[in-house]
């Protein structure tokens, strides 16, 4: 098993959800034109600073580190790294995992030993990571599975 796999950010992914927004946004935009009235513009007016921040967001958290190629999960000897929301998780500590399927992406679920800051589960989804949803989950079950031979996968 090698030492450690890296898995990074998808730029297609973070891309596609940047659009979507922008094209609802211009959707709602051509509306709030056709209607005339004062309050639409005021209503797409805080809807404009909604969007700005998440798209500030979405870029400076998403896309900058897609297209750099930063490393958004990573399984190594010891632990379970996602670096989207900054949680280092010990195979030790884990007491099973499970996928979640859904249209968009999949979860992964992982059920601690106990209670952590977290919660005794997390959950890690893999929309923003680059890879088939399931070589990724089969990755993490082969790595749980080398780290301690009892754990119900």
């Amino acid at each position: 098993m090698p030492k450690s796999i890296k898995y990074p950010y998808s730029l297609s992914y973070s891309l596609a959800s940047f659009f979507v927004m922008l094209v609802l946004m211009l959707l709602l935009l051509t509306n709030v034109m056709g209607s005339n009235s004062k309050a639409g513009w005021i209503v797409y007016g805080l809807l404009v600073i909604v969007f700005v921040l998440i798209s500030a967001l979405l870029i400076i958290k998403r896309l900058i580190p897609a297209i750099k190629g930063g490393i958004a999960l990573e399984l190594n000897e010891t632990c379970l790294v996602d670096y989207i929301r900054n949680i280092t998780i010990n195979w030790t500590d884990i007491k099973e995992i499970s996928l979640i399927r859904s249209r968009s992406s999949s979860i992964i679920r992982v059920h601690l030993k106990w209670l952590s800051d977290y919660g005794s589960e997390i959950a890690i989804p893999l929309r923003f990571i680059k890879g088939r949803d399931n070589d990724i989950y089969n990755e993490v079950k082969a790595y749980l599975a080398n780290a301690d031979g009892d754990i119900t996968l």
